[in-house]
């Protein structure tokens, strides 16, 4: 065994070297191309009576009037529930529709300090937690809506100028238990409000720009 041990063994023969390249983004478009197939459905589908079963809303059937809804988006007015359905049912038989990205780890590449969160409104902030300690503000992404609100909004623009079709407001942690943790509950609805407000300008800055193609909140 010993003897064995002393015996270097021989090299494993060498392998095809794995060569990896960055593909252009019309080549990344020509490949997912490549893998589109046709899909038929063979179920059969019931229409239920009228009155007994409210119908699949990714099944309703209706007219997809995106000059009106964009109308309504560009003067930052919100579409009916139904006209809204319509776009994306008439929409989504063509392409696919996206959501926007992450609002958290885009807010992070800003790379913002305490002083950043707080804004002229909470410069003068002086709670101090449960454990005797100085509330810090920094890590409060929400709160960016009254201390930077054109950055919030030039971010929900940049995911509409990317392709997203929809965006969500920057109120991820809009509650009054989220923001309990930084002594933040009273300004919670005037947050969420406010949030809604920059998500839609965005929007219809971007819709009146491209109007055959509106955003939504």
């Amino acid at each position: 065994y010993a003897e064995q041990v002393k015996k270097t063994p021989a090299p494993a023969p060498a392998g095809p070297v794995l060569k990896i390249e960055k593909s252009s983004p019309t080549q990344q478009i020509d490949f997912l191309r490549s893998l589109k197939g046709a899909v038929t459905c063979e179920a059969e589908h019931f229409k239920p009576e009228p009155g007994c079963e409210a119908l699949d809303v990714c099944r309703l059937e209706g007219p997809q009037e995106t000059q009106k809804v964009a109308e309504k988006i560009i003067a930052c007015q919100t579409p009916t529930p139904t006209e809204v359905l319509n776009y994306f049912n008439n929409e989504l038989k063509k392409r696919i529709c996206f959501l926007d990205g992450g609002m958290g780890t885009r807010i992070q590449a800003e790379k913002l300090e305490e002083a950043d969160y707080r804004g002229d409104r909470f410069k003068d902030f002086n709670e101090i937690d449960a454990n005797g300690v100085p509330v810090s503000l920094k890590g409060n992404n929400d709160l960016l809506i009254f201390s930077k609100p054109d950055m919030v909004r030039d971010i929900h623009k940049e995911y509409f100028a990317a392709g997203s079709d929809i965006c969500e407001t920057n109120t991820f942690n809009g509650t009054t238990i989220s923001q309990g943790e930084y002594k933040m509950q009273p300004v919670v609805y005037e947050l969420n409000k406010k949030g809604a407000e920059l998500a839609k300008q965005a929007a219809a800055d971007v819709t009146k720009a491209e109007p055959h193609k509106p955003r939504f909140v």
